[in-house]
């Protein structure tokens, strides 16, 4: 799970290999709704939601990807696939342009987003 940086939206990576996105609005009584679907191949094993206005939504794979989630299509993109295998963990730094992943073999790897 992953709230967006503004707390409006919520990410929720389920066990069919899907990872929906929720608008859940800033309010108890908003109306909720399903604004983004993004089908994976395999099992989402991390996700972040980098700290900058629009940003759109990264998940990591058990299989080693790691993508970006676009809102504004519905579409995912790869970002980068290591040959490391299982992904641990997944992070933005602050400004929100470049994105880490730890592996279960204990590699790192480090991605700047120009996309």
């Amino acid at each position: 799970m992953e709230f967006s940086p503004d707390s409006n939206r919520i990410a929720i990576a389920q066990s069919d290999n899907i990872v929906f996105v929720y608008k859940i609005g800033s309010e108890w009584g908003d109306k909720k709704s399903i604004c983004n679907k993004f089908p994976t191949s395999s099992s989402v094993t991390a996700m972040c939601w980098p700290r900058k206005q629009n940003a759109d939504l990264i998940f990591a794979l058990s299989e080693g990807k790691v993508k970006v989630g676009v809102h504004r299509n519905n579409k995912s993109q790869q970002l980068y696939s290591a040959n490391a295998g299982y992904v641990v963990s997944l992070a933005s730094n602050r400004e929100g342009n470049k994105v880490i992943s730890g592996h279960l073999d204990g590699s790192i790897y480090h991605y700047d987003m120009d996309y």
